[in-house]
């Protein structure tokens, strides 16, 4: 049996799509502007956005200071921000703890 002819190319959908940059967050991040967006994240099941959160406070706070008072390892922590990975409920409570912990100043 032939096969059949197409009479068109197929078009790509990611060349009408806009490309995401490169994320830098400000110097205007407060932790409690992280715990609203952690809360509201973690009620509407929105991992993207708990994991973009995250990668904030470890953008913001330095990695040491969040291993000693969690118990987490580096890789743990940047692990937890992955798209394609899924933290354990132990993890989650650990860093929980952390960011409820810390002061209501700016974490800049």
């Amino acid at each position: 049996m032939a096969k059949a002819k197409t009479s068109q190319k197929l078009v790509k959908s990611s060349k009408e799509k806009p490309k995401a940059g490169l994320y830098s967050p400000g110097n205007d991040v407060s932790i409690s502007g992280i715990k609203e967006a952690i809360t509201e994240a973690l009620f509407e099941a929105d991992f993207d956005t708990f994991k973009g959160c995250i990668s904030i406070l470890l953008d913001k706070y330095d990695y040491k200071e969040i291993t000693k008072h969690t118990g987490l390892s580096k890789s743990t922590l940047y692990r937890m921000c992955e798209p394609t990975t899924n933290p354990t409920l132990d993890n989650v409570t650990k860093l929980l703890k952390f960011i409820n912990d810390l002061n209501e100043t700016s974490a800049a």
